[in-house]
Parts: structure tokens; C-alpha cells; sequence
């Protein structure tokens, strides 16, 4: 799975894209009616209900904060490996910050707009009364001792060990990827 990890990073900082993984029936779901039958079928598979909520969280926030705002490939890329207990999210639309600044235009940058993200109550669909979810997600991360790294733009959160941590990396990813240690 790390080798999937590494080639959908180079995928998500490419200005461009080439077909090596929109063509993949098995791992991208086009629209949100795919990801919710893959999605129901983890939920079956794995049989932990706070895990499924939080891929779903992660997978519906990918499909609902970009409909009709894909850069170019339209979908969420949803892989998972019950073995090895690990899920992968990525799509190529408009990030985290993007889909923030609407509501809050004093972000700065994509390491504040991933904190905002997990930390406040903010919605990105306003005036929608939601924005829990994905502080939902990180507690839940952080109590069962998971680990979740997402990263959006250069933004990313990585949560070990029961800890949550906010940085910058170099390296650009358009849209979010996520990858869950379960």
C-alpha cells in the first residue's frame, strides 16, 4: 500500500494527470453513489462503526466540497486493504482552504486552513449549521489510537499516538489526501 501512497502523491502535486488511476473501477468512485455502496460494503467488511463514520466523513466531505468544483478528474479515490488495515482517500478538486476561504477569508495558508478544519466549528457548506465532522473524525482517531495523516495544498494533519499535530510540508497535494491506520 505505500507504493500506492507514493504514486497517488506524485499524482495529486502533477499540474496534469495521466490515467493511471481514474481508469481503476475498483478504487474510483465517479460519483457519490459509488462511494456510498464502497463505503456500506467497508462498513459490512470491517464491522466497526466509528471507523465507518469516519471514512465516511472523509470520503462525503471529498464528494460534497467539490461537487462541480473538480479541477479535472471528477470522484473520490477510495482504497482499502482489510489486512493490512489501512484506507486511502484522495481527489483532485479544490482542497481544503478553498473550500474554507468562502466562510472564513482570513486563512492564510493551507497548514491554518487544515487546522481550522479539525479544530473549529466551521462549515465550508455555510449557512449550513455542520462543520463537526471532522473534529468527530479526530477524536475518534485519537482515542482509538489510530493514526490519520491528511494532507490538502501544503497543509496536513497527522495524528499518532493519540496526538494531533498541524504542519507545512514542502511538497503540494491538489485536493486531500488521506490515508488511515487502523
Amino acid at each position: 500500500m505505500d507504493d500506492i501512497i507514493l504514486k497517488l502523491k506524485i499524482w495529486l502535486s502533477q499540474d496534469s494527470v495521466d490515467s493511471i488511476f481514474e481508469n481503476n473501477a475498483d478504487w474510483h468512485c465517479q460519483y457519490r453513489n459509488i462511494f456510498q455502496f464502497r463505503q456500506d460494503q467497508f462498513r459490512k467488511a470491517v464491522n466497526d462503526p466509528l471507523l465507518a463514520a469516519v471514512v465516511g466523513e472523509i470520503g462525503n466531505n471529498s464528494v460534497d466540497h467539490n461537487f462541480a468544483r473538480w479541477k479535472d478528474v471528477v470522484g473520490v479515490f477510495f482504497i482499502y486493504d482489510l489486512e493490512k488495515r489501512i484506507v486511502i482517500i484522495a481527489d483532485r478538486g479544490q482542497g481544503v482552504k478553498a473550500t474554507l476561504i468562502k466562510v472564513k477569508p482570513d486563512i492564510k495558508d493551507d497548514e491554518e486552513a487544515v487546522k481550522v478544519a479539525f479544530t473549529q466549528i466551521l462549515s465550508g457548506r455555510a449557512p449550513e449549521q455542520r462543520g463537526n465532522g471532522l473534529k468527530f473524525s479526530a477524536s475518534v482517531v485519537q482515542s482509538k489510537n489510530w493514526n490519520l495523516f491528511l494532507q490538502s495544498g501544503k497543509g496536513c494533519v497527522v495524528i499518532e499516538n493519540g496526538k494531533i499535530a498541524f504542519e507545512s510540508v514542502k511538497s503540494v497535494v491538489n485536493g486531500c489526501l488521506t490515508v488511515i491506520r487502523y
